[in-house]
C-alpha cells in the first residue's frame, strides 16, 4: 500500500463555497482519502493537484491520500468499515457493485447536497438506494463515462470493411469479426487474466438484449440471472470468446495491459471506457485518425442504450472524523474546478455541466461526449449487479468458456448467489 501524505501551509486562502455555514478558515484537521487511482500517472496527477489546491484554500488542513490496490480495494474497504477506522472520503464504483453495497457504512448526503449540485451533476440514480435519484444518496457522481467499442480504422480497411461504417446489430458485429479473422487480423483484443476483460465485454453487449426497464428489473431481482434474456447475452459473449479472440486473451494479459497490443495493431476492436483507463486517452496519441468508436449493437433491443457510469463516485463514511471537512473536499473534488483539473490533466470527461470542455478538445472527444449526453443511456450491467454476483460471474463465465461447467449450471449457481444476498 502506498501512503502519500500531502501537507502545505500557504498564506493565500482561496474562496470556496461555505459548508454548513463554515468559512474557509474554520476548516482544519486531517482528512483521509482512499481510492485506486492516486498512484496512476495521469489521474493520480490530477488528484494530487486537487489536494494541493484544496489545502491552499484551507491552510489548516492536512490530507492523507492513500492509493489502494485495485484488486483488493473492496476487501480493504470492508475491513475498514468493520473496524470503523479508515477513510473519511472513499472512491467507489457506481451502483450495487460499489457504493450501494455499503448502506450501513456510508453517510447519507441528502441534507448536504445543494440545489445547484442537483441541477448541474448527472447520475444521481447511480448513488441512490434502490437506484432512486430522489432516495437516500450515498455518494456524489464524479465523472461521465461509458462502455464502448474502440476500433482501428486501418485494420477495418485492410480487411475490406468500410472504416466509417460500424456494426449496428450483433449480427453485423459477428460478420465484421469473421471478415477480420479471414484477413488474418485478430478481431477482439484486451486481456482477461484478471477476469476484468470479460466483464467489460458483458457491459457493452448487455443493452443488445436488455432495454432500460429490463435492466432495472434485473437490478431489483424481478428478472433472474438464469432467465432466457441474461442467458442470451452470455451465449453471445461466449461465442465471440471462442471464435474471435486472441488465444492468449484469457490467461496471459490483464485487461488494462491490452492497451499496448491494441495500439500496436494486434487487434481490431477492444472493449474500453469512454473516460478512464483503456480509453481514448491511451489510444488517440498512438492511433490518431485511425481510432474509431461505436456502441452497443442492437439485438432483441432494437435501439440499445449506451451503458454509462457516473463514476467512479465519491462517498463519505459514517465514521469520518470531520464530516464538514470531508464534505467540503467532496464539493471541491466534484465541482467545476475539480472537473476541470481532472479533464485537463487526465482526460476525464465531466459529469458536472458547470464545466464545459474547451474548444481545443479533440473532435473525437467532443463527439463522443455529445453522444453520451444526447443519446439514450442507462447504467452499465456490472453496476446493476451485486458485488458478490459480479465477482462470481467473472469466475463462472471463465469456467464455461474452458468447458469446466455448463452455462445452465453457471447461471443457476449465479442466481443462487443473488438470492443468498
Amino acid at each position: 500500500m502506498l501512503r502519500i501524505v500531502v501537507q502545505a501551509a500557504l498564506a493565500a486562502v482561496l474562496s470556496l463555497a461555505g459548508v454548513h455555514g463554515l468559512a474557509a478558515e474554520d476548516l482544519s484537521g486531517t482528512l483521509t482519502v482512499w481510492d485506486w487511482q492516486y498512484t496512476s500517472e495521469k489521474w493520480g496527477a490530477a488528484l494530487k493537484q486537487i489536494d494541493a489546491e484544496f489545502i491552499e484554500a484551507h491552510p489548516g488542513v492536512t490530507i492523507t491520500h492513500v492509493g489502494q490496490p485495485n484488486d483488493t480495494y473492496y476487501q480493504l474497504i470492508q475491513a475498514a468499515n468493520s473496524s470503523a477506522t479508515g477513510p473519511d472520503v472513499a472512491m467507489m464504483h457506481a451502483g450495487t457493485f460499489g457504493v450501494l453495497k455499503y448502506t450501513e457504512s456510508l453517510e447519507p448526503l441528502n441534507d448536504r447536497i445543494t440545489p445547484e449540485m442537483r441541477a448541474t451533476i448527472k447520475g444521481w440514480e447511480s448513488v441512490g438506494v434502490g437506484f432512486d435519484p430522489n432516495g437516500t444518496i450515498l455518494g456524489v457522481p464524479g465523472s461521465l463515462s461509458g462502455w464502448v467499442f474502440y476500433y482501428n480504422k486501418a485494420l477495418f480497411k485492410k480487411a475490406g470493411l468500410d472504416p466509417d461504417k460500424t456494426p449496428v446489430t450483433f449480427d453485423d458485429l459477428v460478420a465484421a469479426a469473421k471478415q477480420l479473422k479471414a484477413a488474418g487480423i485478430v478481431p477482439f483484443g484486451g486481456g482477461n487474466a484478471d477476469g476484468w476483460g470479460n466483464l467489460q465485454y458483458l457491459n457493452i453487449l448487455f443493452p443488445a438484449t436488455f432495454d432500460t426497464a429490463q435492466s432495472q428489473a434485473l437490478a431489483t431481482g424481478k428478472v433472474k440471472y438464469n432467465d432466457a434474456a441474461f442467458r442470451t447475452v452470455n451465449e453471445q459473449l461466449i461465442m465471440l470468446l471462442k471464435d474471435y479472440f486472441d488465444p492468449g486473451y484469457a490467461s496471459t494479459v490483464l485487461w488494462t495491459e491490452g492497451v499496448a497490443a491494441f495500439n500496436a495493431g494486434q487487434a481490431a476492436i477492444i472493449a474500453g471506457i469512454a473516460s478512464d483507463t483503456v480509453s481514448f486517452n491511451e489510444f488517440l496519441p498512438e492511433l490518431g485518425d485511425n481510432l474509431g468508436v461505436f456502441y452497443a449493437p442492437a439485438g432483441a433491443a432494437a435501439h440499445p442504450y449506451i451503458p454509462v457510469s457516473s463514476g467512479p463516485v465519491w462517498s463519505m463514511t459514517k465514521y469520518a472524523k470531520n464530516k464538514d471537512l470531508a464534505w467540503a473536499y467532496l464539493q471541491f473534488l466534484t465541482g467545476p474546478r475539480g472537473a476541470e483539473i481532472q479533464n485537463q490533466t487526465a482526460g476525464v470527461l465531466p459529469i458536472n455541466s458547470a464545466y464545459k470542455l474547451p474548444d481545443s478538445a479533440p473532435a473525437f472527444v467532443r463527439n463522443m461526449l455529445n453522444d453520451l449526453q444526447t443519446r439514450d443511456t442507462f447504467l452499465y450491467a456490472s453496476s446493476l449487479m451485486k458485488q458478490d454476483v459480479a465477482f462470481d460471474w467473472v469466475r463462472k463465465i471463465q469456467d464455461v468458456t474452458n468447458g469446466v461447467t455448463s452455462l445452465d449450471d453457471a447461471l443457476n449457481q449465479l442466481q443462487a448467489v443473488q438470492e443468498k444476498n
